[in-house]
């Protein structure tokens, strides 16, 4: 059973930081990023946020909230990967989907425009840094293989 947190009660989760705020803009200008609790179902999947949230839909209400779980990997980029979180009946934004990191809440950025129709949605990236490695990492040179200038 999904535990609700109240909106009282704070949760540690990682900073907003400008590169989340600047790819969030490109995303979607109309919304804002913010902390979502990460309560896992009943025989919720990790990696299967779509047919987790369906199911939680179907069994407890609410509805569906597609958009991006945004993070950032330090000094490289930040990336925003297609997600869905479950929509309480009171309105409350939960991400019912296990996670193997331990994560207590994810960085949620709510799509006006994004609807999921079973197609693989590419992760949305944006460089923190002008020149990545050349190995293809997206990351900087120096974080890619420890040594040399970029």
């Amino acid at each position: 059973m999904v535990r609700l947190v109240p909106m009282t009660e704070r949760l540690s989760s990682s900073p907003i930081t400008k590169g989340i705020q600047k790819l969030a803009r490109q995303i979607d200008s109309k919304s804002e990023t913010i902390q979502v609790p990460v309560q896992p179902g009943e025989e919720c999947s990790p990696g299967s946020c779509f047919d987790n949230v369906r199911a939680v839909v179907r069994r407890r209400g609410g509805s569906t909230q597609y958009g991006w779980r945004m993070r950032e990997q330090t000094g490289a980029y930040v990336e925003g990967e297609f997600h869905a979180v479950w929509r309480t009946p009171e309105g409350f934004l939960v991400d019912v989907t296990p996670r193997a990191d331990g994560l207590t809440t994810i960085l949620f950025l709510p799509d006006s425009n994004a609807v999921w129709t079973g197609e693989d949605v590419p992760a949305r990236r944006l460089m923190l840094h002008e020149k990545p490695c050349y190995c293809g990492s997206g990351m900087p040179f120096k974080l890619c293989h420890g040594a040399g200038e970029d």
